[in-house]
């Protein structure tokens, strides 16, 4: 596994030149559009180039990427020709590739799948014999260009992998068929692409930038991940914020900093649903004054003159005046003890968290953090054009 990737990394050219041809952003630009009608040529452009920038910061910072974005997934070479075809599609008709006939597939069986499989590895990594073994079996004459069984399992999601390992031999049948179909087609269509001033190895590493690009941008902090994590990078400039800084975003945003400290509400419980939905009725054709008279009912906020104020643990009426909008009269709430509730908020009172507050630490180091992984990541980039002498 570690020799393929090392090769991998070393053979992959990363846009040796960053001048794209009006072919390439027309390519991209028609698969955007699709997503973003509005967007431009320019803009296509401008993407190709970033996505450059940050093929060249997964090199650098993330290498394993480049081979794989997780341990279970399949490889980003996969995702790349599915991508590549994806492009191709916009401009070309893409060529009808037969399938393989039966001779073909004839020794190619479960039971041979099983012997020139080696056991499946509890990590879900191959030692350096294991793949070696499969290194040896050469199925270039079935995908119509150089292909290992080795190349094959790696590339693999776990998922795959492990029903290969099980004898599926109709899954190694369609994985074949995938390599087959994406190198006859770039062969029957190399000479448009020649024409077109397009190459393989190009439109390859365009979609390969594509895919890694929401990758990077969250390793930068640009982009954030679905579970909020950050990476390494992003949590040292996170360790660079100072209190006076946070106190400095506290005293400009503090509107953000501020909650609902109490509110004056009213409320009713009933034991029917029935009782309540007439009460509810009432009270809003009437006022909820005057529905408390006419059905004889007790405000359970009337201790507190309708005062409920926020603590550790608000009972469930007062969870829901909190919630509800000043003088929006609830429907019938169904209660955890089988109840039904009817309230009202009159009036919200607010208050702010104190500027030492965790609360207010949280959520400035978090709105500072954006803003400070934002600019980097635009000096890094500019940086990297200059370098590059990357031009629009």
């Amino acid at each position: 596994m570690l020799v393929l990737l090392v090769a991998s990394l070393f053979s992959l050219p990363l846009f040796a030149q960053l001048n794209f041809s009006q072919s390439e952003i027309k390519l991209v630009h028609n698969v955007l559009q699709e997503k973003a009608p509005s967007l431009s040529l320019r803009q296509a452009k401008e993407r190709l180039l970033e996505n450059a920038f940050l093929l060249a910061q997964a090199k650098r910072h993330q290498p394993a990427i480049l081979h794989k974005q997780s341990a279970v997934g399949f490889s980003s070479d996969y995702h790349a020709r599915r991508f590549t075809l994806v492009l191709l599609k916009s401009q070309f008709d893409l060529p009808n590739v037969p399938a393989l006939d039966d001779n073909a597939f004839a020794p190619y069986t479960s039971l041979w799948l099983l012997d020139n499989l080696p056991n499946y590895p509890s990590n879900n990594i191959y030692s350096q014999q294991q793949l070696a073994q499969l290194e040896r079996v050469d199925l270039t004459h079935l995908a119509n260009a150089p292909l290992t069984l080795a190349t094959l399992m790696n590339e693999q999601s776990m998922q795959n992998r492990y029903k290969l390992h099980q004898g599926e031999i109709n899954l190694f049948k369609s994985l074949i068929a995938e390599h087959r179909r994406f190198n006859l087609t770039m062969q029957l269509l190399a000479d448009k692409l020649q024409t077109m001033g397009l190459s393989k190895q190009r439109l390859l590493e365009i979609a390969k930038a594509e895919l890694l690009r929401p990758v990077m941008l969250t390793y930068f902090g640009v982009l954030h991940s679905m579970h909020g994590e950050h990476s390494a990078y992003v949590e040292q400039l996170q360790a660079k914020i100072t209190q006076q800084q946070i106190n400095d975003y506290f005293k400009a945003n503090k509107n953000d900093f501020r909650y609902i400290a109490q509110v004056h509400s009213q409320a009713v419980l009933f034991k029917e649903k029935e009782q309540a939905s007439q009460f509810y009725h009432y009270a809003k054709q009437h006022s909820f004054e005057q529905a408390l008279s006419q059905f004889k009912q007790r405000d359970l906020f009337a201790q507190t003159d309708g005062l409920v104020k926020r603590k550790q643990q608000n009972s469930w009426a007062e969870q829901l005046a909190f919630s509800l909008l000043p003088n929006k009269l609830s429907k019938p709430v169904r209660t955890p003890q089988g109840e039904w509730l009817v309230a009202t908020t009159l009036k919200r009172q607010y208050s702010y968290y104190q500027a030492d507050s965790e609360t207010v630490k949280y959520q400035a180091k978090i709105a500072l953090t954006d803003s400070l992984a934002t600019a980097e990541y635009e000096k890094l980039k500019k940086q990297w054009f200059r370098q590059h002498k990357a031009t629009l």
